[in-house]
Order: C-alpha cells, then structure tokens, then sequence
C-alpha cells in the first residue's frame, strides 16, 4: 500500500507541473491535450493563474488526504509466523506406521500375559503431501481398513467406530500430544484389557513422530475401564 501512496504522489506532482507549465507558457496547447489530463478549457482562458494553481493544489491534497485515509483504515497484513506452520507438514510422499493388534504374535505370550501391547504390531501405508501427517495417520488408523492379507496374518481391529473421531490435536513445546477424541459410550469404555489396547493402538501410532514423547486424551474420562 505504500508504494501505491508514494506512485500516487509521484503522478499528482507531474500532472501538477504539467498543468502549471501549460497556463503559465501554452495556453492553445493546453486547451488541445489539457483535456488527457482533466484540465478544463474555462481554467486555461479565463481563469487567473494564481487561482488556477492554487485550485489544482487543493485537488491534489484532497486527493491525498483521501488515499492516506484509506491507507490508516486498512489492517496491514502480515505473514503467518513460523510457529504457526505445523510440525508434522510433509512435502514429499511418507511411509507411516499404523499400528494394530496382531493375535499370532499375542498367542506366542503366555496365557496369563496375552492380550498384551506387546502384541501391538506396525502395518504400513504410504501418505501423500501433508498439512498435517500425524493427524491423516490417526485417522487412517480409525478407519481400520487392514488389507486381505494383513488380516490373513491375524491383524485385527475394533476400529472403525463412526461416532469415535478425532476432534483435534496440540503438541506442547515439551512433546505432550493431546488428541481430543469424541466420547462413545459402550465403545471408548469397558474391560481394562480392551481398552489398554485401543488407546495403545493410538498412542503407539501417534508416538512415532519426532516430537511427541507423551500422549494423553481428552476428556479425561476416556478409555477408563
């Protein structure tokens, strides 16, 4: 804006000068093209010189005090800060793991330790650019969408629920996630070993991005056995 400022003054002053030059040396002249630059033929015949300029002087101040006007009334806008572009923003295509509950691995514990985040096992997707790749991993998790042949080597999952969704996420400058998730009641509670297991796919999952040392859920009431 204000370089429109200054190239609005820069043209009033030649217009000024113009105008000026052709009352005070070319007055024929002045009436032929005056009118390209708005100067009426009454203001290069009769009227006097002096009160000419200081007409024209006036306009152009008028016309100033206008633009600066506008130029106070309009919010400057400034670019994003840098803290503000999210940390897990990808360029290039990336290979994500998501994790799930792999039975062949938790029959190889022993009875009394089976049902076991051991037993949590990566499956492997390949994510295109991203604003936000832990979130699209995340959600790509909730879908449960396991191939035919990761379900044939005992991958299984409750997900997906379509009333349990992630509502948002926060990292803290001291790598606590929180991921908000919406409340579904009969699914996002029940037996301990079930629920130690759902909030582990997630946490696991969530975990393996640089950054993230901690992941707690809100509400608060969330996977409570």
């Amino acid at each position: 804006m204000k370089k429109i400022f200054w190239t609005s003054i820069f043209w009033f002053v030649v217009i000024f000068l113009f105008r000026s030059y052709m009352r005070l040396f070319d007055r024929p002249l002045g009436r032929e093209i005056g009118w390209w630059f708005g100067v009426s033929q009454q203001v290069c015949l009769t009227g006097g010189v002096a009160t000419g300029l200081t007409d024209q002087f006036d306009a152009i101040k008028m016309q100033l005090d206008i633009i600066n006007q506008k130029l106070q009334s309009e919010p400057e806008t400034t670019p994003p800060p840098s803290s503000q572009v999210s940390l897990f923003q990808t360029a290039i295509p990336t290979k994500v793991a998501l994790y799930y509950f792999n039975q062949t691995e938790d029959q190889k514990l022993a009875p009394a330790q089976q049902i076991n985040i051991s037993s949590l096992l990566p499956v492997y997707r390949m994510f295109p650019a991203s604003k936000d790749i832990l979130v699209d991993a995340i959600n790509e998790l909730l879908k449960g969408n396991l191939t035919a042949n990761e379900r044939k080597n005992w991958f299984m999952t409750e997900f997906p629920n379509k009333d349990f969704t992630l509502l948002s996420s926060d990292l803290s400058s001291d790598g606590i996630l929180t991921l908000q998730f919406s409340e579904v009641p009969g699914f996002t509670d029940g037996g301990s070993a079930r629920i130690l297991l759902l909030s582990n796919l997630i946490k696991k999952t969530a975990l393996q991005f640089p950054g993230v040392k901690e992941v707690v859920f809100t509400p608060e009431t969330l996977f409570q056995p």
